[in-house]
């Protein structure tokens, strides 16, 4: 058994986080456009080459009755999180959970795609914030 060095030998690209990396976001007003249940809001673009690392939900404005939704993408409706509460109290944040949601650790996206919130309940009432960090790699 050998160690390749092939890969640490030569130059590898190195880029500063803090000058590369995106954080985009949306408010959905569903007093705005209304959703009804299954219905599929495509909440944020991402471009061809983005390695999103993390996509949050915040509720600003609770539904005022029982309300879900999942978070995920073209390949997987509940990638990014299987449950989220948008009848949460004001200012409550989700994210993935490691173990529980698919995309916990990451996903890169090869071709452009959307965030989309997939939801469980009519939705009229609820505001709520949708956001992704991504560093552009490819």
């Amino acid at each position: 058994m050998g160690t390749i060095t092939t890969f640490v030998t030569g130059k590898q690209e190195q880029k500063k986080l803090g000058n590369d990396y995106v954080f985009v976001s949306v408010l959905l007003d569903f007093t705005v456009k209304a959703g009804a249940a299954g219905d599929v809001v495509q909440a944020l673009k991402i471009p061809a080459g983005a390695l999103v690392d993390e996509v949050f939900c915040v509720v600003k404005t609770a539904q005022g009755a029982t309300c879900t939704a999942t978070v995920g993408d073209g390949d997987a409706a509940a990638g990014w999180d299987a449950s989220v509460n948008l009848n949460a109290a004001a200012n409550t944040t989700t994210s993935a959970l490691e173990g529980t949601d698919a995309y916990a650790v990451g996903k890169y996206y090869a071709s452009a795609d959307t965030i989309d919130l997939v939801l469980g309940h009519t939705t009229d009432a609820a505001k709520i914030y949708v956001a992704a960090r991504y560093a552009m790699i490819g």
